[in-house]
């Protein structure tokens, strides 16, 4: 999907989270790469996206969360190669985020789809 395309569809929140899911499986989730990817200064894409009532870190967590529950329901990948994935130092910082985003650890969400 290229930068045209995601300017016609949906809104500039959505367009950025997009670009961030693909970022993080890349390993490449700044806001200076997804700054270039829309033709924008960093400064200007934090100011576009204040305006739609988020921040960059906001959308990094959410898309974090996305691709770990994502994970953790459809792989066997272990919490460790999760956490590395999505560029936590550690699979502990990995289990705290995803306690702080869920109200549970990661093993147990994943055992509560298995279910």
């Amino acid at each position: 999907m290229d930068a045209l395309e995601l300017a016609h569809r949906g809104d500039f929140r959505e367009q950025v989270l997009a670009v961030l899911r693909t970022a993080l499986i890349a390993g490449q989730a700044n806001a200076d790469q997804v700054a270039a990817f829309f033709s924008l200064h960093r400064r200007t894409l934090s100011r576009r996206l204040t305006a739609c009532g988020t921040n960059f870190q906001s959308l990094v967590d959410e898309g974090r969360f996305e691709i770990a529950r994502q994970m953790l329901e459809n792989t066997d990948a272990d919490i460790q190669a999760i956490a590395v994935m999505l560029e936590y130092a550690d699979a502990s910082a990995f289990a705290r985020a995803f306690r702080r985003w869920s109200g549970t650890t990661p093993s147990r969400w994943r055992a509560d789809c298995a279910k």
